[in-house]
């Protein structure tokens, strides 16, 4: 990675007057196949690699970026960046990191030390693995829709001209199945993914077979009569529930009034729970050694026993409520300016099984899977109400399937109504990292028949 290092280094060497420089460079090598009826539907690799610059002049931020790493194409980049700086609006709280006293610390395991050992004749053989399975769970598996493996390989580098540099490596490797069944008539859908650090990490058969039971589960699936009950949200959807929450609990968002949890701080806004934010947990989609403004990464407590004790930060946002940032810079790649975002998202467990969630709900909805979640979910305004599928549990055992009802309550009162939170989390990539964990909620309004 020395080579990034070195790319960025030259461009903030190249600062002038009282500006601020910092250049962030990304190398990413990707690959994806997917497989339909047993054939290689495609193949595609790629490997994008370039450099976002930017120069903060009085208050003013410039950005611009390019995939041209000659000598001459970092000239251009930081001059367009620096004649943008001169047309944007002047804000007091733009800046650049700067260096913070020692190192940050190490994340384990970011790179699979066998990720190049795969060819490209392993990631497609897992992905006919992945159909073949899925098909084979099941006579009523009538075909699988989509079976895809996806991996990369990313390295990136950061400098600044007010001192802070870094540089890390890191592999991820995924592969999902949407299996769909048929009995009798009725046609359902069941998606199911698993993620790693290289090939080797993932297990299609039980990719597969997850796959395949969250369609099988639900044939035969009919509505329930109308009734305020408990609600027990699987980690699939419970992480689905963090991805709406999590991008309201930003002192961007907070600052902008695009929040439910704005002038919240300090106030009770959740049951006996916490809510945890940590860009350093091991083994997490979302974890790094430091963000995307070069601030190192840290546990970070939102939630504390039901009281918001803070929220998400990166440096501008900090600045404008005289805080410290706490890590959450993060870019879509080299061609975006930073913004804050969780990292890894996580309610901590309560101390239950599933099983034992499961047996103290009594009779509840399990939801497996939320529908119109992005139309009748608002972080703004709180409100919440989607469609569900899932099965109806009786006195802790999952009975009939459960289909075209809905889900209420202002997201608040969701929170304040969550009673357990079980031990088996899992991490969800949806547009960040949400740590997943089945979680009961003592009372929901079901509309149905």
């Amino acid at each position: 990675m020395s080579e990034l290092v070195d790319l960025v280094a030259r461009v903030t060497e190249s600062v002038q007057g009282n500006e601020q420089i910092e250049a962030f460079a990304a190398h990413d090598r990707t690959f994806e196949t997917r497989v339909f009826a047993g054939e290689v539907e495609s193949i595609s690799s790629a490997e994008p690699r370039g450099i976002g610059v930017r120069v903060v002049i009085d208050h003013q931020v410039g950005f611009a970026y390019s995939t041209d790493i000659t000598d001459a194409g970092l000239r251009d980049t930081l001059e367009r960046a620096r004649a943008n700086a001169r047309f944007s609006t002047s804000d007091d709280a733009a800046g650049i990191a700067i260096a913070s006293e020692g190192t940050p610390s190490p994340i384990p395991n970011l790179v699979d030390e066998h990720f190049s050992d795969a060819s490209a004749s392993d990631k497609t053989g897992l992905a006919l693995a992945l159909d073949k399975a899925t098909r084979e769970v099941d006579a009523r598996i009538r075909t699988v829709e989509d079976s895809l493996y996806s991996d990369s390989f990313s390295e990136v580098a950061i400098s600044t001209s007010t001192g802070v540099t870094g540089t890390y490596a890191r592999s991820d490797a995924w592969c999902y199945s949407v299996a769909i069944a048929e009995d009798a008539g009725d046609t359902q859908v069941g998606f199911e993914f698993g993620l790693a650090r290289g090939l080797a990490g993932l297990d299609p058969e039980d990719v597969a077979r997850r796959a395949a039971r969250r369609a099988l589960d639900i044939l035969g699936a009919g509505k329930i009569p109308s009734a305020r009950m408990p609600i027990v949200l699987d980690p699939y959807t419970a992480g689905q529930f963090l991805g709406v929450i999590g991008s309201a609990l930003t002192g961007e968002a907070v600052q902008k009034g695009r929040s439910l949890f704005a002038g919240k701080i300090g106030e009770r806004v959740a049951g006996e729970i916490t809510l945890i934010d940590d860009g350093t947990v091991a083994g997490a989609p979302g974890s790094s050694p430091w963000d995307d403004e070069g601030t190192p990464t840290q546990h970070t407590e939102i939630i504390a026993g039901g009281i918001l004790r803070g929220l998400l930060y990166d440096l501008p946002s900090a600045r404008r409520d005289k805080v410290a940032s706490t890590g959450n810079a993060s870019r879509a790649g080299f061609k975006s300016a930073p913004s804050p975002s969780p990292s890894n998202l996580a309610f901590e467990p309560t101390g239950q099984t599933r099983e034992e969630v499961f047996r103290s709900a009594g009779r509840a909805l399990l939801v497996q899977d939320f529908h119109g979640v992005h139309s009748g979910a608002n972080p703004v305004s709180g409100d919440f109400s989607v469609g569900v599928t899932g099965r109806l549990l009786e006195d802790g055992v999952p009975t009939q399937a459960v289909k075209e009802v809905t889900i209420a309550a202002p997201m608040l009162e969701i929170l304040s109504s969550i009673t357990a939170i079980a031990d088996d989390r899992r991490w969800l990539p949806f547009g960040g990292s949400f740590g997943g964990a089945t979680t009961l909620v003592a009372e929901m309004t079901v509309a149905g028949l």
